[in-house]
C-alpha cells in the first residue's frame, strides 16, 4: 500500500490494486517464500480497515464489490518507516521493497 501510495502520489487504491503490485513483488524475488491466498489477504485488508489504518474513500463505496472498494492510507511515509524500524522480524526484502519507490 506504501508503495502504491508513493508511484500514484497518494491516489486511492483497492484490495485488488494491492494484491496485484504484491504479485508483481513476488516475480521479482523468484527465492521468496510468500505466497498467500485471497481469503488471507482480504482478511488482513479488513484487519487494516478495522484499526483505521486504511479508510474507504466514500460511504457510497459500500455497494462496490469488497475487493474493488477504494481504500486511503491513513499513515504517511515516516510513520510507516518509523514502524518498519521498530519491527525486527520484517524479512528484509519487504523492508527495502517498502522503503524504495519503483515504478
Amino acid at each position: 500500500m506504501k508503495h502504491l501510495n508513493d508511484v500514484y502520489e497518494g491516489e486511492p487504491f483497492n484490495l485488488q490494486m494491492v494484491h496485484n503490485e504484491f504479485k508483481k513483488f513476488l516475480q521479482r524475488k523468484s527465492n521468496s517464500m510468500y505466497n498467500f491466498d485471497q481469503p488471507v489477504i482480504m482478511k488482513a485488508f479488513e484487519h487494516l480497515q478495522q484499526l483505521e489504518l486504511i479508510r474507504p474513500v466514500d460511504s457510497s463505496s459500500a455497494k462496490t464489490q469488497r475487493e474493488y472498494q477504494l481504500m486511503r492510507l491513513m499513515l504517511d511515509h515516516s510513520q510507516i518507516m518509523e514502524a518498519l524500524q521498530k519491527y525486527p522480524q520484517c524479512p528484509t526484502d519487504v523492508k527495502q521493497w517498502a522503503m524504495s519507490a519503483f515504478a
